[in-house]
């Protein structure tokens, strides 16, 4: 990955392997096989090597920056490079990490929250979106009918959101201030302000809308897990959450380089399970190849048309409990679709 930054030619390397992957990947038969780990010590560290691989190849971006050496359409070739893969690889292994019950686990998700801007979101992820998915008190769940655009704002305001709520909550608690060194959101805004200070000083002032940007579009990616994990599906608020509360992706590839995140509905089923242990559902609700999805995602009327709108109605149909079905009906009357 490195070398996506460190030179004019291979900026673009990263946005080739993407579509390599897509290629490829698209075809593969579904994998429906648990893992079988000789070593699964030496597979759990592996989340934590991410940071400073993340962290380094975002600080050759800003030197090859500073130094002149990309400029151009190279450029913009760093910033899909850096941006798609600090979205995709990133947030798979944050998400891992962030699930982790040691302070090292959640500094190491942390940290790799700040490469792509929003540190500290396991508060929301775990004590929000993993209690009332697929309801509408849940802002990691896409509704019917809503573009990845409109997600990707309104998912990320709704994290950050909680994010503070809890957070604050918790330092009342104990009598702390909201900017407490004992607080985590002290030192998620000082690992974020060092992280950005490090790169504009690298790449000069320039740097600060290409950070931006590239942040913009690693929002993008991050959210798009979620939209293609959760788009359309409903569940009566308070309901036991089941394997058909959540789309699975499992193409091989997707669920290597995504931590398993997209063995999904056994994921939430087992929430506190090393990737290294989840189990595929074959009978759970699926979806076409995560690349695929993120691609169709990308134009809304593609998504809508040719993968989500037959897939719920699927799930309507075949899946859904009575109450469910309700609600359905409501989401799709509320999107505007016909039923």
């Amino acid at each position: 990955m490195l070398w996506a930054a460190a030179a004019p030619g291979p900026a673009w390397f990263c946005f080739w392997c993407w579509r390599w992957w897509l290629d490829r990947h698209s075809v593969l038969p579904r994998d429906y096989r648990r893992r079988n780990i000789r070593y699964p010590a030496m597979v759990r560290a592996l989340p934590y090597l991410h940071y400073p691989a993340l962290l380094a190849f975002w600080m050759v971006f800003g030197w090859q920056l500073g130094t002149g050496a990309i400029s151009g359409w190279h450029i913009v070739g760093g910033v899909l490079s850096v941006g798609v893969w600090n979205g995709l690889i990133g947030l798979a292994t944050a998400h891992e990490l962030m699930h982790g019950k040691s302070l090292l686990a959640r500094t190491g998700a942390d940290l790799i929250g700040t490469c792509y801007g929003i540190p500290i979101t396991d508060l929301g992820h775990v004590h929000v979106h993993h209690i009332h998915l697929d309801t509408p008190l849940d802002g990691d769940t896409p509704r019917r009918g809503e573009s990845l655009y409109r997600f990707v704002l309104r998912s990320v305001v709704a994290q950050i959101g909680a994010t503070f709520e809890l957070e604050f909550a918790y330092l009342q608690k104990i009598g702390k201030s909201p900017w407490s060194l004992r607080g985590r959101l002290f030192w998620g805004v000082m690992f974020e302000l060092g992280f950005a200070a490090g790169f504009i000083w690298l790449a000069g002032w320039i740097g600060l809308p290409i950070l931006l940007l590239t942040w913009l579009l690693g929002f993008t990616v991050m959210a798009d897990y979620n939209y293609v994990q959760h788009y359309g599906l409903v569940r009566v608020p308070g309901a036991t959450i089941k394997p058909h509360h959540a789309w699975n992706h499992l193409r091989p590839l997707s669920r290597v380089l995504a931590y398993e995140i997209t063995t999904h509905s056994e994921h939430h089923l087992n929430p506190d399970v090393s990737y290294v242990s989840l189990t595929p559902m074959p009978d759970a609700p699926q979806m076409p190849s995560l690349l695929v999805c993120f691609m169709a995602s990308i134009v809304p009327p593609l998504w809508d048309r040719l993968i989500a709108r037959p897939r719920l109605q699927h799930w309507d149909r075949h899946f859904a409990s009575a109450e469910e079905q309700v609600l359905a009906r409501q989401a799709n009357h509320a999107a505007g679709w016909a039923v």
